[in-house]
């Protein structure tokens, strides 16, 4: 895998610098060909770099004062980006599309779903279906971890937040997923994304064909649950049977139906996405790095003894026991976040370090590029979890780290996901070594996020207590 110089220290700028680009063009042709390399070298120039797609300007922002001050400080100057704009056509007004005053409506109704003793609750669900998961697995098979992945934190998240068993419609539901994803290149996501999109009509008959599977799964649940009227106590429920009270109508007081179909896509699609990359890219570094593999396993094999015969499922009262997990994943998530950059339009001019940003501008964060700033993180592109030690997490900025987000549009799920991350991780690498196939190059594919191209192709590895680290 390619790896990327490190980022210089901060310095002080008091105007941009501009990225050079072509004559008309501007950034987008080198965006375009190699997103990620442009960020790093963008990055690399200064402190505020400006970026022109055209006859736009876009700013990347690297230093966490400078997120934080977009994503927190002075949010309300800013809505969602050009990225964002453009899966309006499938996930429409959702949480991860919609702007205040909708969007601070539909949160309110939607975050009980994921209040602790929620989310506890939802423990068990994610440790049994792992555990089905994995009594399909053989030692010695070869499978594509990336796909393994999505299929397991689907189903995982059809059951806890809707109640539903996906298994079934699993295949054709994560192939629509995909293939809707990768119509997305930068050009569709960038200031020109919307006129490109009018004018591919038949990249929009083929969207519109791949959105007609999820569509005809999520109106079918949310007019069942609509038909049973019974709560059951889940977050499709909530969307479909809660009431607002603090609406000023009564035509308010309820989701429609079209507005409870872009909910439920957005938390489907977003609940399970992100996770199952995250994974794949956790496991692809523990196989670079046997040594933290082998503590991994220790810290796992104390709380369920001997791989080969499980007592018992792991459960949230676990969860304090598996603090190397969790420094393993934040760490994975810091090398390789799924949500690898996010753009927000400026409604309103604002100043940031000295440098104006005037209304209509964007601007761009990137936790891949602010995760690799060398005087955040010393050896950036060196994979330690032990980074992520209480006491080195104080020691950093806040927005040195944010694979979340931020401010009030923060991911919804966080804790769904660190939870759901947590369990899997361990779970998983009780039960086996996960080992990539000889002769694997692991490319980065970074679309809406960051998924690895082509897939991962591993061999499983059953473990006993004996086993050797992988090397």
């Amino acid at each position: 895998m390619t790896t990327h110089e490190a980022l210089p220290a901060i310095s002080s700028f008091t105007r941009p610098v501009d990225f050079p680009g072509h004559w008309l063009w501007g950034a987008a042709p080198a965006f375009n060909a190699d997103p990620l390399g442009a960020m790093m070298t963008a990055a690399q120039m200064g402190r505020i770099v400006r970026l022109r797609f055209f006859n736009t300007s876009a700013y990347l922002l690297r230093e966490p004062e400078d997120v934080k001050h977009v994503l927190v400080d002075n949010h309300r100057a800013y809505h969602k980006g050009y990225g964002l704009q453009a899966l309006k056509p499938i996930l429409g007004e959702g949480l991860l599309t919609s702007e205040p005053p909708l969007h601070t409506r539909q949160r309110r109704m939607i975050q009980p779903a994921f209040h602790r003793q929620r989310i506890a609750a939802y423990a068990d669900i994610i440790t049994r279906y792992a555990d089905e998961h994995l009594a399909t697995w053989r030692d010695g098979a070869q499978l594509d971890l990336h796909e393994e992945m999505m299929r397991l934190t689907m189903v995982i998240v059809a059951r806890c937040l809707f109640d539903v068993d996906v298994s079934r419609e699993a295949g054709q539901v994560g192939q629509a997923i995909t293939d809707l994803i990768q119509m997305f290149d930068f050009n569709r996501i960038g200031p020109l994304g919307q006129f490109i999109d009018r004018l591919d009509l038949r990249k929009r008959r083929e969207r519109n064909r791949r959105l007609k599977v999820l569509d005809d799964l999520i109106y079918a649940m949310i007019r069942l649950r609509r038909a049973e009227g019974v709560d059951h106590g889940d977050l499709l429920s909530m969307i479909v049977l809660a009431q607002d009270e603090e609406a000023t109508s009564a035509a308010d007081r309820r989701m429609s139906e079209r507005l409870a179909r872009d909910e439920v896509l957005t938390l489907f699609i977003a609940g399970h996405e992100t996770t199952a990359i995250a994974l794949t890219w956790t496991f692809y570094l523990l196989s670079q790095h046997p040594e933290v593999e082998a503590k991994l396993h220790a810290e796992v094999d104390a709380l369920l003894g001997d791989p080969q015969r499980p007592q018992r499922l792991l459960t949230w009262d676990d969860l304090p026991g598996l603090e190397y997990t969790r420094r393993v994943f934040a760490e994975a998530m810091r090398l390789y976040p799924p949500a690898w950059a996010t753009g927000r339009l400026a409604i309103a001019d604002d100043v940031m370090a000295g440098v104006s940003i005037g209304k209509g501008a964007s601007v761009l964060v990137s936790p891949y590029v602010t995760h690799r700033l060398e005087h955040l993180w010393p050896e950036p592109e060196r994979f330690e979890p032990d980074r992520f030690a209480p006491e080195e997490e104080q020691r950093r900025p806040k927005f040195a780290y944010f694979p979340f987000g931020g401010g009030p549009r923060r991911c919804i799920g966080e804790p769904f996901a660190w939870m759901e991350g947590q369990l899997l991780l361990a779970t998983i690498a009780h039960r086996y070594q996960v080992q990539v196939a000889p002769g694997y190059v692991a490319e980065l594919d970074p679309q809406i996020t960051l998924r690895p191209r082509h897939g991962m192709p591993v061999i499983l590895k059953r473990r006993n207590r004996a086993s050797p680290p992988a090397g």
